[in-house]
């Protein structure tokens, strides 16, 4: 009987023999075949035997369905070929599989539900006066001795410096403002700007005469 070799994401085989005319193959749980992976659809795709013989037909799927690595709609299998419903690869036999490819997963799995141990020889990171040690055998990432709380301590504070570099700043371009008018002035007026400003207030000002009658 014809048979499919579902490798799963968690390293697990699954062996699906053919026994229905129709297969139907996708993460719907009404599906004959159940995948969990994310890359594949509720309804991936369906296998289905005939006459002719057996096909494998995608179901208008996100992530598609290939046979031996060729994106395909409809195609005959044949004894061997691989079949990937997106992430999740299969092998199709045409009688039972050898018991050694059930042992045997195809490839790595990409998805694993098993966190990596930490590593044996962590040492830790030396305390400072006054605070906690850490516990034993961890020590802090990166990211935390980077961002910490203790951290913001090794920074000067740059407030008033700041202050102080914008107050000088805007002073030296409002002297070079005025002393770039006072070319200016000088280049086309043929005159000093201070004393001509000077001229212009207080000479154009009236003069009071101011008599004093004897009475």
């Amino acid at each position: 009987m014809a048979s499919v070799v579902f490798y799963m994401e968690d390293g697990t085989t699954l062996v699906h023999k053919l026994e229905n005319d129709v297969t139907t193959i996708g993460r719907h749980p009404e599906s004959n075949v159940v995948l969990t992976c994310p890359s594949s659809s509720g309804r991936h795709a369906i296998i289905k035997q005939s006459e002719k013989g057996v096909f494998v037909q995608d179901l208008d799927s996100s992530n598609g369905t290939r046979v031996n690595g060729a994106e395909i709609e409809e195609a005959l299998l044949k004894d061997g070929d691989r079949v990937g419903f997106g992430d999740v690869q299969a092998v199709f036999y045409a009688g039972d599989p050898p018991k050694v490819l059930e042992e045997k997963p195809l490839a790595t799995p990409r998805f694993s539900n098993t966190l990596p141990k930490p590593a044996a020889n962590v040492v830790d990171e030396p305390s400072l006066p006054g605070s906690r040690p850490a516990a034993s055998g961890r020590a802090l990432s990166p990211v935390r001795r980077a961002y910490g709380k203790s951290s913001a301590s090794n920074y000067p504070d740059t407030t008033e410096s700041g202050c102080m570099t914008a107050i000088i700043v805007t002073g030296l371009f409002i002297i070079a403002f005025l002393v770039g008018l006072g070319m200016r002035h000088s280049k086309e007026m043929n005159g000093n700007i201070l004393t001509d400003t000077l001229d212009k207030v207080f000479g154009t000002m009236p003069k009071i005469k101011i008599e004093r009658k004897e009475e």
